[in-house]
């Protein structure tokens, strides 16, 4: 599957919907805003559009410590200003993924689509108007009475202190079927392609999730062995 980078126009053409269901985002994104905190790996900070107006109605307190504006200065804004803080060699890329991956969720049911994983690896302006790298996620989504997605919170990880070369690169991991399936994109290839990884249970990232919280138990050891891991 080929993922064509696009313009800007074009990503809002893609992207926009309606908000048939008057939520208040902000409440609604409250919960996983405060999950954050807990599995952050490095500064962040989070972004909430308003997909019907394609503009930004909030962000972190924290943003004019990892972006060159202010809160103010974010809120209100619109894709225009959102993208163009992106290297100009990644825009149509991050676009492109942004609106296959919605296209993928909103072909599933609302629940279905939550449990999928997307990750993007781009180029960000910080304070100091310095392109490096961010990871960017989107660990909820607002459906509407339609099914489509009509705001999703953005979450951008700073990920200045990694050293390791880095390309700009999209995963989306679905795990559907009980399975963990794992596809991959970039620049490089413009193609969507599977990752040859090992098939990971649900029953397994559970498993996986309890060891990284530090539990010792042992037919966890013995399946991570097991597993050549």
């Amino acid at each position: 599957m080929d993922l064509k980078p696009i313009s800007i126009d074009e990503f809002n053409q893609s992207m926009t919907r309606k908000n048939e269901i008057n939520i208040d985002f902000v409440s609604f994104f409250q919960p996983y805003i405060e999950q954050a905190k807990n599995f952050a790996v490095a500064p962040y900070f989070w972004l909430i559009p308003n997909q019907e107006k394609m503009i930004l109605i909030a962000a972190s307190d924290n943003i004019r410590e990892l972006t060159p504006y202010t809160k103010e200065e974010w809120t209100k804004e619109d894709s225009y200003f959102w993208m163009n803080n992106f290297h100009p060699n990644d825009q149509g890329f991050l676009g492109a993924a942004i609106a296959l991956a919605v296209k993928i969720q909103e072909d599933m049911s609302p629940e279905k689509a939550n449990g999928i994983r997307l990750n993007i690896y781009c180029r960000m302006l910080d304070a100091n108007r310095k392109y490096r790298w961010v990871l960017i996620q989107f660990p909820s989504k607002c459906f509407n009475k339609k099914g489509k997605i009509c705001s999703t919170l953005i979450l951008t990880t700073d990920l200045s202190h990694l050293t390791v070369e880095l390309k700009c690169t999209m995963t989306l991991i679905d795990p559907s079927e009980n399975e963990f399936k794992f596809f991959s994109a970039s620049v490089d290839t413009q193609k969507i392609i599977p990752l040859n990884l090992a098939s990971i249970s649900k029953r397994e990232h559970e498993i996986l999730l309890l060891m990284a919280k530090g539990l010792n138990i042992p037919h966890c050891v013995d399946w991570v062995r097991n597993r050549g891991l």
